[in-house]
């Protein structure tokens, strides 16, 4: 009888220690009523997606800096492209003057003032061309349009090209006076001096017209044709060894002294037909 309660209460307590946990989880879950509404399911939360192309001002300040540093870099190597080729365009024309193809120098200061618009440098070839061409009044224009405004120190070529006009036209005293500007503005001009010394020559100066000449022959360092009106100057005014040994020292050939002699009676004969002392 003792054993039965024994097991019996036993059997109660332990029971009653697996139900509680039961007991107390039901309390905890809270109940729902079989009619009540789900509950609404709560919001994803999406991760927020940085903005990749977004700048910043300093930024946007930086690549403004840089696309105008390009753009002007692009601009400085256009110009400096376009200054290249104009020069190059001039020195052909430059070269043609010099070969005597005064015509086709012409035509390209056309064109090249078609490309580029004239300037000092193309107006200075212009009239040289025109002069070569025996254009001389349209030369002498071009020549002093060039003289109006500008400085000193860049008329010497053009009074060269005026002086070169004045001689074409048979005025020699005109023609000195405006080598003699050119040798003043430019003092180390030597086709200046080789000209200004044959017109003193033809207008019978015996000194200035050597020491003219001796300044270019010195600057040339022997030059043929400065050494052939040296020679002129010493058959003009009887100085036969200078002109004989200039002679031999470039060997003319009989013809050819022979034709610088008949220059010098001629310009004797002149001299003889003013009155000028020789």
């Amino acid at each position: 009888m003792l054993s039965s309660r024994l097991i019996s209460g036993q059997f109660s307590r332990q029971l009653a220690m697996v139900a509680l946990p039961l007991i107390l989880a039901a309390c905890a879950t809270p109940q729902q009523s079989p009619n009540a509404p789900a509950p609404a399911p709560e919001p994803a939360i999406t991760p927020s997606v940085p903005n990749i192309s977004a700048t910043s001002p300093t930024q946007d300040a930086l690549i403004e800096a840089e696309r105008k540093e390009l753009d002007r870099e692009d601009e400085q190597t256009r110009k400096a492209r376009a200054e290249r080729e104009k020069n190059l365009h001039l020195k052909l024309v430059q070269t043609m003057i010099e070969q005597d193809n005064a015509y086709a120098a012409l035509a390209h200061l056309d064109a090249y003032d078609q490309k580029w618009g004239s300037d000092r440098q193309s107006k200075q070839l212009r009239a040289d061309s025109l002069r070569k061409t025996s254009q001389l009044d349209q030369a002498e224009l071009v020549y002093k349009s060039l003289l109006s405004g500008q400085g000193q120190q860049k008329s010497g070529p053009v009074w060269y090209g005026l002086g070169k006009v004045a001689i074409e036209r048979g005025d020699l005293k005109t023609a000195a006076t405006r080598l003699e500007k050119s040798i003043q503005v430019d003092p180390l001009n030597i086709n200046a001096y080789s000209d200004l010394g044959l017109v003193y020559l033809l207008e019978g100066q015996k000194e200035p017209a050597y020491n003219t000449l001796m300044k270019a022959n010195q600057l040339a360092s022997g030059d043929s044709k400065i050494m052939a009106n040296l020679a002129l100057w010493g058959l003009v005014f009887d100085d036969f060894n200078m002109a004989m040994d200039i002679a031999d020292r470039l060997q003319w050939s009989d013809n050819t002294r022979n034709q610088v002699m008949s220059q010098a009676n001629s310009i004797k004969r002149r001299f003889d037909a003013k009155g000028n002392p020789q």
